[in-house]
Order: structure tokens, then sequence, then C-alpha cells
């Protein structure tokens, strides 16, 4: 039988709550491929579930170690959290974790991000991992604060960790498993916007902005999180400034993904070239009451809204004194992709309501990634023509 074969049965035997069944296949899974420390993770949950508590204790000290000893530092974590609610007096990878931070100095605690086809990396690859300001500046009993501090909880393939709406004063590190970022488009779908690993943090679009939840976090495999609220945080970074420069970095690259999964025009290229394709922006900033382009102007830049809202208005054409009113655009929308298209004057004027932050495209810019992804120019001019027909109608009406 395959090994995907294999792990089909096992999980089936979990679902079926026969966990010694589970039990002889992941330690069947664990003999054909001894480095994958997940699995190696399942046989000794298998093992607490049938009640061999010694086993598994045992089990997870060993991976939690393998873990520390390679710099993967939030999974040696999340694992010893596990070992310390089945024994209190287990202390060995708190210890271990003490050691290297003292051995290695800042550079102990190695990016926990790892590619999926990398299950332990060896001596050179470790070199050209990231180390974790999260983590790296800690030690000795300023370490066991930190780690302390950290709540860890379980979820299950398929459950919802936080959803939009929710109150963002936490924090969430991946220890084990995987998690996708999900935020309703203009149409009011669900559009992933980002896959997360191991070592991943999430939730910083609400936690750096002190503010509810505008999208949702889904398990997309059975996992733990370790939770950090936001007076531990708060705490922490009075210490270490460079924990709020990491968060702060991760937070921003979150933020353009999200926008351009929920733009229609960027939602169809997958999410991997996203965030190099936000590099491509430009940013700018806007009052309330400001122009941001008025009509009878002649640059052909394309607009994107990071956040706030914009109302949209152009000439009476029985009046040229009086304006009308288009609409008004909000976060993810898109405009200025007439005269960027046409290479005429504008045809309306926006003004920011309230601050408004917006993403901005050269024409060349936009040229060249149209051609690197046609279904861009595609849906622009798709809405360029319902736009224009909108317009028209409203002015006649």
């Amino acid at each position: 039988m395959s090994l995907d074969a294999l792990k089909t049965k096992a999980r089936k035997a979990i679902l079926a709550a026969k966990y010694d069944a589970a039990l002889k296949l992941y330690i069947e899974i664990h003999k054909e491929d001894p480095s994958d420390l997940r699995i190696y993770t399942k046989v000794a949950e298998m093992k607490e579930k049938t009640g061999d508590l010694k086993g598994a204790i045992q089990d997870y000290t060993r991976i939690a170690k393998k873990y520390a000893d390679d710099g993967f530092v939030v999974q040696a974590i999340a694992i010893n959290k596990l070992i310390l609610r089945l024994d209190p007096e287990q202390t060995s990878i708190k210890q271990r974790l003490r050691d290297l931070s003292t051995e290695r100095g800042e550079d102990w605690a190695l990016s926990t991000v790892i590619s999926s086809d990398i299950a332990q990396p060896n001596i050179q690859e470790k070199k050209k991992l990231e180390r974790t300001p999260l983590l790296s500046g800690l030690s000795g009993q300023e370490l066991d604060d930190f780690i302390e501090s950290l709540e860890l909880k379980a979820f299950s393939e398929g459950e919802t960790i936080y959803k939009k709406g929710d109150a963002g004063d936490t924090l969430y590190i991946i220890g084990m498993g995987s998690v996708h970022l999900e935020a309703e488009n203009t149409k009011g779908n669900a559009q992933v916007y980002s896959t997360l690993k191991e070592g991943d943090f999430f939730g910083a679009l609400a936690f750096m902005g002190n503010k509810i939840h505008s999208d949702t976090a889904v398990a997309d495999s059975d996992g733990n999180v370790l939770l950090l609220q936001r007076d531990t945080f708060d705490e922490w970074v009075k210490k270490h400034p460079a924990i709020t420069e990491t968060v702060e970095d991760f937070y921003r690259r979150q933020v353009l993904a999200r926008i351009l999964a929920i733009t229609p025009v960027f939602e169809k290229i997958p999410a991997d070239a996203r965030v190099p394709l936000a590099q491509q922006f430009s940013f700018s900033f806007f009052k309330d009451g400001d122009t941001i382009i008025q009509q009878g102007d002649t640059d052909s830049n394309f607009f994107l809204i990071r956040s706030g809202k914009a109302m949209v208005s152009t000439h009476d054409k029985k009046d040229k004194n009086k304006t009308v009113k288009l609409g008004t655009l909000s976060e993810g929308s898109f405009f200025g992709e007439v005269s960027m298209l046409t290479k005429m004057p504008r045809t309306a004027t926006v003004t920011a309501q309230g601050p408004v932050e917006l993403m901005v495209l050269t024409g060349d810019k936009f040229k060249e990634i149209a051609k690197a992804h046609p279904t861009v120019k595609q849906v622009v001019e798709a809405y360029l023509k319902q736009r224009v027909k909108s317009t028209i109608k409203k002015l006649n009406a």
C-alpha cells in the first residue's frame, strides 16, 4: 500500500475514533519516512489517545529536541506545551531551548517557515534561513517567561480559528499544521489570499490595527496554534523592539496580499505571485475632501483602494456647474482605468470621503503586469464597458 493510501486510511481511522488502528498505521508510515516529524507527532498523539502516556511523552520529547536542535523553535515550543500538559514536571525541552539560546547567541532561532519539500534542513539549508526576531533576542528566564505566556490551542482540519468580525486582540503562531486566510471580494465571495505553514504567524491585520478581524482564518489540516495575547505582546515589545518590526513587516505583506485577492482585477492571479506583484505599486494618502483625480486631467495612473472610501462624480451634461454622483468606492475597488486604457483625459472626479490610502500603478507598470497575466487587462476592459454604460444611464436619468 502506498504512503498516501496509508495516510488516508489512518485519517479515516481517527474520524471513526479507532485510535489503536490509527496508531498502527502511523507507526508503519513513520517507518517508511522517519524524517517526517509531522508523522512522528501523529504517532505520539495516537499513543496519548490510546492511554500510553509514557510512550507519548517519550516520543514528543524526541520530536521537540529534534526541532530545537535544528533551530525550528516555534515547533519545539508547541510540542513542549503538549509534553507539559501531560506531565508538568517534564522540563528537559525548556532547558534545551535555554541552552541553545546561550550557545548560539542571536542566531539560535532560525526562521521556522519550511517549504513542503524540505522535511529536515541540512546545515547548508539552515544557513540560508533567516533567524526569528520574535525569539532570537530572548534567553534564560526571559525565554522561559515568554514561552510560559503562550497558550497552545488545537484545531481540526476545516475548523475556523477566527472569523470576520471577531476581536483582534490575539496574535497566532502556527506550531503544527497549516492555515489559510480568506476575505470577501467585492462580489461578496470568499477568496483565499494567503496559505501559511508552521512557524508563520497571522491575525496581524486586526492585531496591529487594534480592531476586529476583516478576514477569516481556517485550519487546512489538524494542528495547533500558539496564542500571544495583546497585553503580553505589549510587555515584550518594550524590551525587544525587533518583535514589533517583525510583526509589522509581515502585517504589510499580508495587507497587500489581501487587497490584491479581493480585487476583481487580480483575484485570478496565483496567490504566490500577488506579493511580488504588489511591490510594483506605490502608495498615496489623502485626507477627507481631498481630490484624488480631477475630471479633465491627463495622467494615466491606475488606483486601487487599500483602505477608506471615495466618491466618484462627473459634470452634469445639462449644467456644467452641477455634478452627478456616480457612486462610492471602498476597500478593494479600483479606478482610473478609462484614461489608462484610452489615453483620454479623466472622465470623472474622485474625492476622498474620510482618510484614504491608495495603491498606485503607472500605465507602464500595468502593461508589464497585463503582459504576464492577460486576465488583468481582460477584467479591467470588462469593468470599463460596464462603467461607461452605468455613467450614460445616470447622466440620462
